[in-house]
């Protein structure tokens, strides 16, 4: 009996150090989560894409909708507009989306005047042909009259 109560005793107080650590570690667990910065999505564009606000450099004023994507499939036809996926035929806001190719989607706005929004960047695809190599150069031969002679000593 004996031996019970003293492998208990030590069984109980190795559960309570455990305890202690993991308690301890729970704590600075959640203190390091709460003052963990929330991280900015890589894939979505800069904030000067959505921010209205004035540049120093050119002194403009970004006020419309921008088109940030433009995606063509064999069924399927959307712009990202303002980081909004726009179908072709739908509304972005009040103008709906009516014509899209791959540099420019152009919005009907309800008074029928037309809005046409262009990448800002424009992709041109150039189609190089391979350049014609030149034939080998034909070497000219030489050929001498003399024999060779190879003398050994």
């Amino acid at each position: 009996m004996k031996r019970f109560v003293k492998f208990f005793q030590a069984a109980h107080r190795q559960l309570k150090l455990i305890l202690i650590i993991l308690c301890g570690l729970g704590i600075t667990l959640l203190t390091q989560t709460a003052q963990a910065e929330a991280l900015r999505d890589p894939t979505q564009p800069p904030a000067s894409v959505y921010s209205d606000t004035v540049t120093n450099e050119n002194q403009e004023v970004n006020a419309g909708p921008v088109l940030q994507s433009v995606m063509i499939g064999p069924q399927y036809r959307s712009a990202i507009i303002n980081g909004q996926k726009v179908l072709l035929g739908k509304k972005y806001g009040q103008a709906t989306l009516i014509n899209l190719d791959e540099h420019k989607a152009v919005l009907r706005n309800q008074d029928m005047t037309t809005q046409t929004l262009m990448l800002d960047y424009a992709i041109e695809k150039k189609i190089v042909s391979p350049v014609a190599t030149p034939p080998a150069a034909k070497r000219k031969v030489t050929r001498s009259s003399k024999p060779i002679v190879v003398s050994e000593k």
